[in-house]
C-alpha cells in the first residue's frame, strides 16, 4: 500500500505560513493588552479621583499633599513638635474612601503616621511599629498601573511604591531650595501641611490636575512611595518638566526632575479635581500643562 503523507518541503511551507501569521497577529494582540492596560490605568485615577471627592465631602476640605512639615520652623510649621511632622501623603490619608480602612488603622496616626520629621526633639520614636512596618510594605491595586514596570518596593527603603502622584504644582526643581514655592505654597491643589477648599480652585475644578502617573517610582532618581510625601518626589510632583520626561533628564534638583510620566506610548493619565479622567499627550504646550497645574493661576486653557 502506498502511504499519503507530507513532504519535508510542505511542512517547512506550513510551518513558514504559521509564522507569518503569529508575527501579523502578535501587535494586535499587544496592542490589546496594552489598551486594556490603559483603561485600567485610567480607571485607577478614577478612583482616586473619586475618592478625594468623597474626603472633600466629609471634611470641606482636600487632604493636604504631605501631613506635616519637615523642619521648617516658618507660617503654618512653627511651633510644631517632631511628632506633629508626619511626611504622611495625602494618598495615604484617603484609604478609607478607598474602602481600604483595615490598612488605614494599621499606621499609627498618633505617632506621627509615616516618617515623621526628626528635628531634634524625640517626640518621632516609636512611630516605626511592625504594624506600620507591615502596612508599608502593602500597595493598595489602585495605586498600580498595570503597564508600570516599576519595582513594587523601593529599592531604597522597606516601603512600597505607588504609580501615581500629586500635583504639587507648576514650580519644580529649577525653584532649589525654596521652601514657600516648592513645600508650602506651590501653585497646586497639593503642598505641604495645607488643605485647600473647593473654594481655592479659582481656575475650575475641570480645568486643574490632581494626580497623575509616575514611572521607575522604586529608584531614587524617581522615588514614589505611595505613603509618603516629599519635594520633587514620593507623592508630590510638578508640571515644569514636559510629561515623559525620563528621570535624571531635564531640569533637575539634585537627580529629581519631579515629572510625571508613564509607559503608555505617547503620554499620560491624569486625573481632574471634577473627577474626570484624561490623557495627556506628551507633546502638550508646556504653557497650558503648567496652567492645568495651577488652582488659581487665572489662566484661559481649556481642560482635554
Amino acid at each position: 500500500m502506498r502511504r499519503h503523507a507530507f513532504t519535508l518541503v510542505e511542512l517547512l511551507v506550513v510551518i513558514a505560513i504559521i509564522g507569518v501569521l503569529v508575527a501579523l497577529l502578535l501587535p494586535a494582540v499587544q496592542a490589546a493588552r496594552e489598551a486594556a492596560r490603559r483603561m485600567q490605568c485610567g480607571n485607577n485615577l478614577k478612583q482616586i479621583g473619586l475618592a478625594m471627592h468623597n474626603y472633600e465631602s466629609a471634611t470641606q476640605l482636600f487632604p493636604p499633599g504631605r501631613m506635616g512639615c519637615d523642619c521648617i520652623t516658618n507660617d503654618q510649621c512653627a511651633g510644631k513638635k517632631d511628632a506633629e511632622r508626619p511626611g504622611t501623603s495625602g494618598l495615604a490619608m484617603i484609604l478609607p474612601q478607598l474602602e481600604q480602612q483595615a490598612l488605614y488603622d494599621q499606621f499609627a496616626w498618633e505617632r506621627g503616621a509615616v516618617y515623621p520629621a526628626d528635628c531634634g526633639d524625640s517626640t518621632e520614636s516609636g512611630w516605626d511599629t511592625a504594624a506600620v512596618k507591615a502596612a508599608m510594605l502593602v500597595r493598595p491595586p489602585m495605586f498600580g498601573c498595570p503597564s508600570d514596570t516599576s519595582k513594587k518596593v523601593s529599592d531604597a527603603s522597606q516601603a512600597a511604591t505607588g504609580s501615581y502622584a500629586l500635583v504639587n504644582g507648576s514650580n519644580g526643581p529649577s525653584s532649589g531650595l525654596d521652601t514657600y514655592k516648592i513645600k508650602l505654597n506651590n501653585t497646586g491643589m497639593f503642598n505641604y501641611a495645607v488643605s485647600y477648599t473647593m473654594a481655592h480652585m479659582t481656575d475650575g475644578t475641570s480645568n486643574t490636575l490632581i494626580a497623575g502617573e509616575v514611572i521607575e517610582a522604586h529608584t531614587s532618581q524617581s522615588s514614589n512611595r505611595w505613603m509618603v510625601a516629599s519635594r520633587h518626589s514620593d507623592v508630590l510632583r510638578s508640571t515644569e518638566n514636559p510629561i515623559n520626561t525620563q528621570p535624571g533628564k531635564g531640569v533637575v534638583y539634585s537627580t529629581l526632575n519631579a515629572a510625571f510620566a508613564s509607559r503608555h506610548p505617547g503620554g499620560a493619565h491624569f486625573a481632574f479635581a471634577d473627577g474626570h479622567v484624561a490623557f495627556l499627550n506628551d507633546n502638550i504646550n508646556l504653557t497650558v500643562y503648567r496652567a492645568l497645574s495651577t488652582r488659581s493661576g487665572g489662566e484661559t486653557v481649556t481642560a482635554p
